[in-house]
């Protein structure tokens, strides 16, 4: 069954941004100069090595993910660790919008209009395997509280957001997800991963 994986940097309390101009929780902000450890870059690159396409949403779209991620690929274009980056170009993506379309035509993209649930179910019934999606924090707020996420990785970073966007809420208590593996990496960031609990329910 095609499954919805979502994958986030979260900080110690528990914020996927931060309000402070100054802020450094995170160790990688995406940018040029990565210092994740090469254990922890090559279990990011297994995660698209394993997927079938993108999940997105339209303003994530719009607002660079997929312009910063194809700079990279071409900055990269055989370095075995940025894969990932020519991942991003050639998988398929979906972006979950009710009315609009991105600003761009991106190449190997699918827009999907509607319902957010419904357009969802749409996008892991075409995808051919594993669906990835990495924000942003509404997005996923939505796809938590809606139970749409099937598992959810969270990369957790040694630092202090201070303030900023979250993706819990008390919904969550009742949600099915349940704590699968937890790993430690080199450079400080532990990943815990929680997937779906299945039960006589499930279809």
């Amino acid at each position: 069954m095609n499954r919805l994986v979502v994958a986030m940097q979260i900080s110690i309390d528990g914020c996927v941004s931060s309000t402070l101009a100054d802020s450094t929780w995170q160790l990688w902000n995406w940018g040029p100069q990565w210092p994740w450890s090469e254990d922890l870059r090559e279990a990011f690159n297994d995660l698209f090595a394993d997927a079938a396409g993108i999940l997105l949403s339209r303003p994530m779209a719009d607002e660079g993910y997929l312009a910063h991620w194809d700079a990279m690929a071409r900055r990269h274009p055989t370095d075995g660790e940025w894969n990932f980056s020519r991942a991003i170009g050639a998988l398929p993506k979906f972006v979950v919008s009710r009315t609009g379309r991105p600003e761009r035509a991106w190449p190997n993209t699918t827009v999907l209009n509607g319902e957010f649930d419904q357009a969802v179910a749409r996008a892991k019934k075409e995808a051919a395997g594993d669906l990835l999606c990495f924000g942003g924090a509404g997005f996923v707020t939505s796809l938590l509280r809606q139970d749409l996420v099937d598992e959810l990785r969270l990369f957790t970073n040694p630092g202090f957001a201070g303030s900023g966007a979250g993706i819990f809420g008390p919904w969550l208590a009742d949600r099915r997800l349940r704590a699968a593996a937890a790993h430690a990496y080199t450079c400080g960031i532990a990943e815990t991963r929680w997937v779906r609990h299945s039960t006589t329910t499930d279809a």
